[in-house]
């Protein structure tokens, strides 16, 4: 793992916790390098406190205890001059301490800057003076500035020129929160970097910068299970919330420690069960409502896939049965949402709570819909003893259930910009590598819009009844066995027991198969 993210850094007993938590299931390697501790990179050239480092020495009294080997990166690039001895002076008395509390692995991190000609020479030049000025043992690994492809280039070429062979490269993949990492690609930037030691700065489950509206909750996927044979180490970089990060990362785990063997599915609820304790099925719930992100498309959502069902049944008699489905997804988020209300010191629903709040807004609007979408067609009850009672479509309650989505539709719309169940709006960062060598963004990775699983099923309800107010309102009728009945005044009937019934009135009918219809309604009171 690797703390590399922009955003408030993890406090060190969220830090201790993480790396224990990981260690007892493979991980073995822990990196310090928060972008927003400004010593780490903005004020490099200052030295911790006496009280930092403490902190420091007891992260590597823990990562020893774990045998987990513990790195420290310092992203000096921002204004470092390369060849200055004072600055070169500055940046070992600023590791000096750090080495002497236990760090044994210093990353020099020089991404995130701008290039220009003869930069790459600077910095390899900067690397292997540092790697003779620190002590022998303690191991030099590089972010370089450029760090995403899969293609040389001229910097590339003069950086791996200039580095010590036994010094570790970073690399993210073919773009920084790569979909997909292949050995394929990973031969070829090793290739691009001289066939020096190459690891991976993987970025999931990472939620900063511009990605911070989202919380990552999926299991780690898209890695060839062929690359644990190119590459010398993977380091996952986690989200700003640590306990929660922790879902993503004990998958990476599993995957890592047996890439042939890996099962996404087992060890994603095996993770959610660990993390989530007594609230487990709370946090499979809102997991579910956010496993998207930039190994996963919002498509692949449950929740999306219950939709689809129940928009593919919408237009025959067999609605009830995946309308029921998708009500128990949101109903389970509605659940979760209220899961740690009783736990205002547990850090993960602490973590989760913006998301947790906003889940619940966008799945009252979804049951809106539902109820909507039973509004607008005919329904019935029936007991086991063959007793039931129908009722055709009111133009009133459909008119006030329209109006009660469109209110909370609204309310999920406007009250936060927290991702659940898909994005109205968000952004990745997509940086890619042209053939050539040259930088690009790769648009159709870095924009998501319109992706919302809960507009979509808004829209679907408000369209079907847009269509039932332009139809004929019809009579109500009832079959039973493919013969129609005749109903009492207030829509009773009697059939024998396990009889096929079918409602019908204007444009739609419903297969009554169940007690009673997916949501209490009053036209059956």
């Amino acid at each position: 793992m690797i703390e590399g993210f922009y955003g408030e850094p993890w406090s060190n007993g969220a830090r201790v916790a993480a790396i224990t938590f990981l260690a007892a299931r493979g991980m073995n390697a822990y990196v310090y390098a928060p972008k927003s501790d400004p010593l780490h990179r903005d004020r490099w050239r200052e030295p911790y406190a006496p009280s930092q480092l403490l902190e420091f020495r007891d992260l590597a009294d823990a990562c020893r205890g774990c045998d987990t080997r513990f790195g420290f990166a310092i992203s000096p690039g921002l204004d470092i001059e390369y060849g200055s001895e004072r600055d070169r002076d500055t940046l070992v008395t600023k590791l000096t301490p750090l080495t002497d509390a236990g760090v044994d692995w210093i990353v020099l991190a020089l991404d995130d800057i701008k290039p220009r000609p003869g930069l790459a020479v600077e910095q390899g030049a900067l690397t292997t003076w540092l790697r003779d000025a620190l002590e022998p043992g303690v191991r030099i690994s590089v972010v370089p500035t450029e760090y995403v492809g899969t293609h040389p280039t001229p910097y590339l070429v003069e950086l791996s020129a200039g580095l010590p062979p036994e010094v570790d490269v970073f690399w993210t993949g073919p773009t920084v929160c790569s979909p997909t990492i292949t050995a394929v690609d990973a031969r070829a930037w090793r290739a691009a970097i001289g066939g020096r030691p190459l690891l991976v700065w993987d970025n999931y489950p990472v939620n900063d910068s511009v990605m911070e509206h989202e919380v990552h909750l999926g299991p780690y996927r898209g890695r060839d299970p062929d690359l644990a044979d190119v590459v010398d180490g993977v380091l996952c970089n986690p989200m700003i919330q640590p306990r929660a990060s922790l879902v993503a990362l004990a998958t990476a785990a599993d995957f890592l420690g047996d890439p042939d063997a890996y099962d996404e599915d087992a060890s994603w609820h095996r993770a959610v069960a660990a993390v989530g304790g007594s609230r487990c099925d709370a946090l499979l719930a809102i997991a579910r409502a956010c496993s998207d992100g930039p190994l996963s498309r919002p498509e692949e959502l449950p929740l999306h896939d219950l939709v689809n069902a129940l928009a593919d049944e919408l237009e025959g008699p067999g609605w009830p049965r995946p309308l029921q489905r998708v009500r128990d997804e949101l109903s389970a988020v509605c659940s979760a949402a209220v899961a740690w209300w009783d736990a205002p010191d547990d850090p993960l629903g602490h973590e989760l709570g913006p998301w947790l709040r906003q889940a619940a807004r966008e799945a009252e609007a979804g049951l809106a819909a539902l109820r909507l979408l039973q509004q607008v067609r005919p329904i019935a009850a029936l007991d086991a003893q063959g007793s039931g009672r129908a009722a055709a479509p009111d133009a009133e309650l459909a008119l006030t259930q329209c109006f009660t989505l469109l209110f909370m539709w609204t309310a999920a719309r406007e009250a936060s910009r927290e991702i659940v169940f898909g994005p109205r709006f968000g952004l990745h960062a997509a940086i890619v590598q042209l053939g050539d060598g040259r930088p690009a963004l790769d648009v159709a990775l870095a924009v998501r819009e319109d992706a919302s699983v809960i507009d979509r099923l808004a829209r679907l309800a408000l369209e079907h009844y847009e269509r039932w107010t332009a139809g004929s309102a019809g009579e109500l009728r009832m079959m039973v066995d493919g013969i129609e009945i005749v109903l009492e005044p207030d829509g009773r009937f009697r059939c024998q027991p396990g009889s096929v019934v079918l409602a019908r009135a204007g444009a739609w009918a419903t297969r009554v198969t169940e007690a009673t219809p997916p949501f209490r309604d009053p036209r059956l009171r």
